[in-house]
């Protein structure tokens, strides 16, 4: 009698160890697949804000130039194909918000969140990477 009464306690306990193994490795994934994401972000921002910084000045103003840089920031490339991907789920060119002042370009995201496996991290005005100006600069 005693020994099944002990098998049903360590059955219990596993039971318990398990959930709370599980609950630990979905906050482990979920805090790293939006660093993860995060990250790629960043990358991608700080393209858009390089590639703007390069443009001469006068330019930079150009739609083109405009729907470019959001190109690059997005899909990873300046003039991307029909069935490109964005580099992160849910990204797309209106999130992208572009600043070219007389010295420098800053870019940054807007109304942008990262869909996480339980929840949803919200992303407005961040990342912002601002680059100076390297070329076309009035002297």
């Amino acid at each position: 009698m005693r020994r099944r009464s002990r098998s049903g306690a360590a059955l219990i306990e596993f039971a318990a160890s398990l959930i709370v193994l599980s609950v630990t490795f979905a906050g482990i994934f979920e805090i790293g697949y939006s660093f993860y994401t995060y990250g790629t972000l960043v990358n991608s921002i700080r393209a858009g804000a390089r590639y703007a910084a390069v443009q001469p000045r006068g330019a930079s103003a150009n739609p083109a130039v405009i729907q470019a840089v959001r190109n690059l920031v997005v899909y990873g490339d300046p003039a991307p194909a029909e069935s490109e991907k964005p580099v992160v789920p849910g990204l797309s060119t209106e999130n992208v918000e572009l600043v070219n002042g007389p010295d420098s370009s800053t870019v940054s995201l807007r109304d942008f969140q990262v869909d996480a496996l339980f929840m949803k991290v919200k992303l407005n005005g961040r990342p912002m990477v601002t680059f100076p100006v390297t070329s076309g600069a009035p002297k």
